[in-house]
């Protein structure tokens, strides 16, 4: 599951614009409790999520299945939600958002993080595969890695930035790092063992990067 990232205030104005439009509409078709939309087959974390507006954290098949509710398309109803957005300043900003006046911002931002949770698993995981080949050149897996270059373009286009890369030694910081020791103390010595990457502009946390403490020896 990818970290919840920090809210910036104007993400936060925009999803209590979104909740509260979701709530109207939504008792517009009849549903006027969150456990009526339970009743929907929507789990209470999902209810949650859409009450408070947080579109971008909702699932595709999630957001399809609310958009069915008023009969329209997961494209449409994000189209309406962005407009809700913005529609609160003649000149095509609200007043407390600081928003491109069109719904293709967020519409690429909300279809780039289910992207990025669709390969969560790959950005976990191939920088670490990809060093342990790079160690050894001889490896039949170092082929590979010419293949992925569009793939770690398109990352580097959509702003996804690693934290720190595999190998790498830092000091260790609870907002940034993750560590199976517990207790272990901020600045601790740790090296890097999976990437974890930080998202736009302003950076959101996608997943913190995995790491182990140790000592670096290196010259």
């Amino acid at each position: 599951m990818v970290a919840k990232a920090n809210v910036h205030p104007a993400d936060a104005a925009r999803a209590k614009l979104m909740g509260q439009h979701l709530q109207d509409r939504l008792g517009d078709v009849g549903i006027h409790y969150r456990t009526q939309l339970q009743q929907r087959g929507f789990s209470r974390r999902q209810v949650q999520r859409i009450y408070q507006g947080e579109i971008e954290s909702l699932r595709l098949e999630t957001l399809t299945a609310l958009a069915k509710l008023f009969d329209l398309s997961a494209w449409q109803l994000l189209q309406e939600l962005e407009a809700v957005a913005i529609s609160t300043n003649p000149q095509g900003r609200s007043p407390h958002l600081d928003v491109e006046p069109s719904s293709e911002t967020f519409l690429r931002q909300t279809i780039q993080r289910q992207a990025l949770e669709t390969l969560e698993s790959f950005l976990r995981f191939w920088p670490t595969a990809a060093y342990a080949a790079q160690q050894n050149p001889t490896a039949p897996a170092v082929k590979l890695l010419p293949l992925i270059k569009p793939v770690m373009t398109l990352l580097s286009d959509w702003d996804v930035r690693a934290i720190a890369e595999v190998g790498a030694w830092v000091n260790f910081d609870p907002t940034l790092h993750q560590s199976g020791v517990p207790d272990l103390p901020p600045g601790t010595t740790v090296r890097v063992t999976h990437q974890g990457y930080v998202w736009g502009n302003p950076p959101r946390l996608l997943f913190r990067a995995q790491v182990v403490p140790g000592q670096n020896n290196s010259p």
